[in-house]
């Protein structure tokens, strides 16, 4: 990948209580290359900001823990107001791998796609937990019913944009029911989006955090509540 993209990459790290963790998503996300690291500290009350600074990411904490929505929305403003090219959001939890930010931009470029969505479901190598492989397969069903195309992860932290979307979208949830919102926004938009293969890692660690299946089913009630409000 050539440098000059690398270089107007943002990496998005939205985090809470990443402390035990973060310095090593950081420092693998380095290793391949790409400097420019943002991690949104929301309200953490452990060493996630210390250990984002020690290790030169670039910081923006919340006051108060405002959920995965708002600090994602805090990183896409951050993206804008720097003028980056490129957006790449990933988990601090560990979970996903830094070699595949590679394969999301190259997929965004090549296919002049203005998102790509990390499917995890595509590589056959990943192992889940039945519990997770239920809710997503709900939380796809009730997101694709809002938009005009089919997509098969949308759950997935691990995802990447081009300018185009980053100023298309304007997130206005800010728990996890942001995932959904973001693709039906975009879709309705008419953003080309499309899906692919990235490997990931489950541990105790990184199951504890994120959505379950009862967080994913209240994440679901909000999102159809919220749809049928405004349509």
């Amino acid at each position: 990948m050539k440098k000059s993209i690398k270089n107007n990459t943002l990496i998005l790290i939205p985090v809470f209580n990443e402390g035990p963790v973060l310095g090593k998503v950081i420092k693998s996300i380095q290793a391949k290359g790409f400097d420019n690291i943002l991690v949104v500290d929301d309200g953490s009350t452990d060493s996630t900001k210390k250990v984002a600074e020690k290790n030169n990411a670039f910081v923006v904490s919340h006051f108060l823990n405002r959920g995965a929505g708002a600090a994602t929305q805090t990183g896409i403003d951050f993206a804008k107001e720097y003028q980056y090219e490129y957006l790449v959001i990933i988990d601090g939890d560990g979970q996903h791998h830094a070699s595949d930010i590679i394969n999301l931009l190259d997929k965004l470029i090549k296919t002049d796609s203005d998102m790509v969505i990390g499917n995890r479901f595509m590589n056959k190598e990943n192992k889940f937990p039945n519990s997770r492989i239920i809710y997503n397969k709900i939380a796809n069903l009730l997101t694709c019913l809002f938009c005009n195309n089919i997509y098969t992860d949308t759950q997935s932290g691990f995802r990447a944009f081009n300018r185009t979307a980053l100023y298309q979208i304007n997130i206005q949830n800010d728990g996890f029911e942001f995932c959904s919102d973001v693709i039906i926004m975009a879709d309705k938009k008419g953003l080309k989006i499309t899906e692919a293969p990235i490997k990931v890692t489950y541990n105790e660690y990184s199951l504890n955090k994120g959505q379950n299946l009862f967080m994913g089913i209240k994440t679901g009630i909000k999102l159809i509540l919220g749809k049928l409000i405004k349509y």
